[in-house]
């Protein structure tokens, strides 16, 4: 217990350090006097349409500086493809320059030609400023000749930062190239393959703005294509229509299902074969589910996956940590996801249990693989796509070890959240039937033999309910998934803004979860009264189904919506929306099992045994 409380004081420093505002740097707390030296990083370049492809800056022939410091990374860069390494440009504090020299080089032919292909890609670089303060910028542009499709390239070889300041910290940075139309000399034609000689420079103008500088972030955080107004326009949209479906289920609760639970209170004992609908599988509703080890494992990872979810919004809307930061916002999902594997094995474990499951460690090793060993195996397999590409995503083997034993890490946790799970199950010497009806708390007996399922139509089947579960709970996320995936996987805004509010996004997904409930509760007493008992593994796919919809829209999205290319691009997209796509089955999955399950005791409860 005390390892366990050191590493929960562990996770909360490491999510503090992530999340704070005021990032040390070499100057201490952002502090400087007219002449000091601020750090300026550069990052990456990369295609703008293809976020995904990115390389180490110095992979295209810019200046270099003399001496070439890596700034050290964290985990969470590393798996960003971030690598932060000194510029050759000087910003001191409050020094403006004009045309200040960075380098001359002569470029060969080989080098003339990476940068015109580069150019021709639409290649941005990226740098960072004092630490955590993102600039972007294009390469060079496109001029097309005449009528006839000729063109020429031009590197930009003199770019301007805008720096603006309050008293003694700094607060923005922007970077603009000089346009060819406005100052021709500010670009070389780099058109033809041969030597050429280029002098890069660069200017720095100071302004002094009274931006405090706790607010210098917000900027990023800002909405740039979309006001937050229409967004909560459509968040009230949405709970308008979940008042009229939770609307829909009151009424019917008070006309059909209530009018037949006060008629059994009145009638008493009524043998089952003398009645239809749901009343008739009152001794098989439940009965077991198949492959119940593989259901506990699902719900188990379902729970943790909320757990996180939850975590990671309420960071997000307290600011506990920035998700512009470099890496940080992958590093406190791989933190929290390792702390909360103690709750997978406890909802597993005690499931499992009730079911009379036999094996608890093995269902252990279930659940800690079943989300965590398609993911590694994904990222395995899209890393080695990225070292093809000698990609700036790419991680070292190091890395992988590294992230391999962080898993491993896991299990404890799992095995220590399995341990209390099965200490809260009373094993007792009884019948099998009656041990199953106690830890389940069913209101009825159980049948040892349950009973033939008539037969259903096709829409009361499987796969009809599933895509009809997902419907709504689907249209309630639609806007925002799609500024969800703009701000992750496009780079539209150049100023590095960010779509994603964390107020609407976790208003959104509280709505998603009563939407998934209210869906799976009416599938499920649909199914009950077509007297088809199996609803467990039914109610778990409904409510996941939401899942396969989030990862179609991002089929919809790539050919309707984005302007991508590349093998590397489209594999990260798909590879990784399809994690986040199986994260969103098991945990609306869990969530709808969870809201049928309850249903079901509640409705049978009012119902007498044979």
């Amino acid at each position: 217990m005390e390892k366990v409380l050191a590493k929960l004081v562990l996770v909360v420093g490491v999510l503090m350090h992530c999340g704070s505002t005021q990032v040390r740097s070499d100057a201490k707390h952002h502090r400087y006097k007219a002449g000091d030296y601020v750090p300026l990083y550069v990052n990456k370049v990369g295609p703008f349409l293809n976020p995904s492809e990115t390389y180490p800056h110095f992979d295209l022939p810019f200046c270099q500086p003399d001496h070439i410091e890596e700034r050290k990374q964290t985990l969470g860069e590393m798996l960003s493809g971030d690598h932060l390494i000194n510029a050759p440009y000087k910003l001191e504090f409050l020094v403006e320059k004009f045309a200040e020299v960075a380098c001359r080089k002569n470029l060969t032919k080989e080098e003339v030609s990476q940068f015109r292909t580069a150019i021709k890609r639409e290649y941005y670089f990226q740098m960072y400023y004092d630490d955590d303060l993102p600039v972007r910028e294009f390469v060079g542009e496109i001029h097309k000749q005449g009528i006839l499709d000729n063109y020429k390239y031009f590197l930009y070889k003199h770019i301007r930062f805008d720096i603006l300041f309050n008293k003694d910290r700094v607060i923005e940075i922007n970077v603009e190239a000089y346009p060819r139309a406005l100052y021709p000399g500010a670009t070389v034609d780099l058109t033809e393959d041969k030597e050429t000689y280029v002098e890069f420079v660069y200017t720095v103008f100071w302004k002094e703005v009274d931006i405090p500088f706790e607010k210098r972030m917000e900027k990023y955080s800002s909405v740039a294509l979309h006001s937050v107004e229409p967004r909560w326009f459509i968040v009230l949209n949405s709970c308008f229509t979940l008042l009229l479906l939770a609307g829909f289920l009151v009424r019917y609760y008070m006309r059909v299902l209530k009018k037949d639970l006060t008629e059994l209170q009145d009638e008493g004992l009524v043998s089952s074969q003398e009645e239809r609908g749901w009343k008739s599988i009152r001794d098989d509703v439940f009965t077991c589910p198949v492959h119940k080890s593989l259901l506990s494992a699902a719900l188990g990872s379902g729970t943790q996956l909320l757990a996180l979810t939850i975590l990671v919004l309420l960071l997000g809307i307290f600011d506990i940590f920035h998700p512009h930061k470099p890496g940080c916002f992958l590093t406190a999902l791989i933190v929290i996801y390792a702390i909360t594997s103690c709750i997978a094995g406890y909802t597993a474990t005690s499931f499992n249990c009730q079911l009379e499951g036999t094996n608890w460690l093995g269902n252990l090793l279930l659940t800690g693989c079943l989300f965590g060993g398609p993911l590694l195996f994904t990222f395995l397999l899209l890393n080695s796509i990225a070292t093809a590409y000698k990609a700036s995503i790419a991680v070292s083997l190091s890395t992988i070890v590294a992230l391999v034993l962080i898993w491993i890490d896991t299990f404890p946790y799992v095995v220590l959240g399995g341990i209390f799970g099965k200490s809260s199950y009373k094993d007792e010497p009884q019948d099998v039937c009656q041990n199953i009806e106690a830890e389940l708390q069913a209101p009825l007996c159980i049948t040892k033999v349950p009973r033939e399922i008539p037969p259903l139509r096709w829409y009361k089947r499987a796969l009809p309910q599933m895509a009809l579960a997902g419907i709504i709970p689907f249209s309630v996320i639609r806007f925002e998934l799609d500024l969800v995936i703009l701000s992750v996987w496009d780079l539209r805004d150049k100023d590095h803004r960010n779509y994603v509010v964390y107020t609407i996004l976790f208003t959104t997904f509280i709505l998603l979860l009563i939407a998934v409930c209210l869906v799976n509760v009416l599938c499920t007493w649909c199914q009950l009264v077509a007297e088809d008992y199996k609803w467990w593994w039914r109610s778990f796919l409904c409510g996941g189904s939401i899942g396969l919809y989030v990862y179609g829209y991002c089929i919809y999205y790539y050919f309707a919506k984005s302007e991508w290319s590349g093998s590397l691009q489209i594999s990260f997209f798909f590879g990784y929306m399809a994690c986040i796509s199986y994260g969103f089955f098991l945990v609306f999955g869990t969530v709808g099992f969870t809201a049928s399950f309850c249903f079901v005791r509640y409705i049978y409860s009012s119902v007498k045994c044979d």
